[in-house]
């Protein structure tokens, strides 16, 4: 992160954290009537709550940082992402389906990118109050306490969150589908929960995108874990698609080991 942003952080970090939660709140709101939803696409459900989270925190995060871009799952992208150095990436749900029956399992996942590389982020689950955030360089932290991926190496040990829609996937892979699973549909929420070593694992074989990512990885790599696709292949953010093929997110040991068996069980 350059000085100029760093400063920028440290003299507005504690503004930024309160929108989030002031988004969160907006979430809350809704859950108390009926939800309106809709689909912009087949199995992706979006709610006149992720458009005005969305609003929120464009309206706020652009009159506090007018130089920086913008990129939304649920806004039009306009382009300020590539001609800005900064742009803030943002999912005002993530986790809709579970938003919409009231699972404690959706998260608000907000970056700021630097080019295309994550500089902040932050993960706010308002049904469990958690505050997960990292700065690059800084160490990562869940409601201000330090956090840290675990350190196991056998795979049977692992816990292995991954969304319900994914689930039969794991019948091609012997080795993973005996683990332990922990059913949730927001990756992001899956991937701070890695970085705070409650689960050893995140795993998506479907295609996600930037806002989807962008926070989580750097959560989880400022709390000592690893993030790449599911062929070890690094995550590049702000491509032209904005498509990343799939993740698997855990310890450097872990993840290498579930690069071998996926392979293994591919060909």
């Amino acid at each position: 992160m350059n000085f100029e942003n760093k400063q920028l952080l440290k003299n507005c970090k504690q503004l930024i954290f309160n929108a989030v939660k002031n988004a969160g709140k907006i979430a809350l709101e809704f859950e108390k009537k009926k939800i309106n939803f809709w689909y912009k696409s087949k199995n992706q459900p979006v709610t006149d709550a992720d458009i005005e989270i969305n609003n929120y925190l464009k309206s706020f995060l652009l009159e506090k940082y007018p130089d920086f871009g913008w990129l939304s799952e649920e806004t039009l992208d306009d382009g300020s992402r590539n001609k800005k150095k900064n742009f803030w990436c943002l999912d005002p749900i993530d986790g809709t389906r579970s938003f919409l029956n009231g699972k404690p399992e959706y998260t608000i996942s907000l970056a700021l990118v630097y080019k295309s590389n994550p500089i902040f982020g932050i993960i706010y689950n308002p049904k469990t109050k958690e505050l997960f955030y990292a700065e690059k360089k800084n160490g990562a932290f869940c409601n201000d306490k330090k956090i840290k991926v675990n350190n196991k190496i056998n795979i049977k040990e692992c816990n292995l969150g991954i969304s319900n829609s994914e689930f039969e996937s794991l019948k091609k892979f012997p080795s993973l589908k005996n683990l332990k699973i922990t059913r949730m549909g927001s990756i992001a929420y899956k991937i701070a929960l890695v970085a705070k070593g409650e689960i050893d694992i995140a795993l998506s074989l479907t295609k996600k995108s930037d806002w989807d990512l962008a926070a989580g990885a750097l959560i989880i790599e400022e709390a000592g874990g690893v993030i790449t696709e599911k062929s070890g292949k690094p995550i590049i953010y702000n491509t032209d698609n904005l498509e990343i093929p799939s993740i698997i997110a855990s310890n450097l040991r872990i993840q290498r080991k579930m690069i071998e068996d996926i392979k293994a069980n591919e060909k």
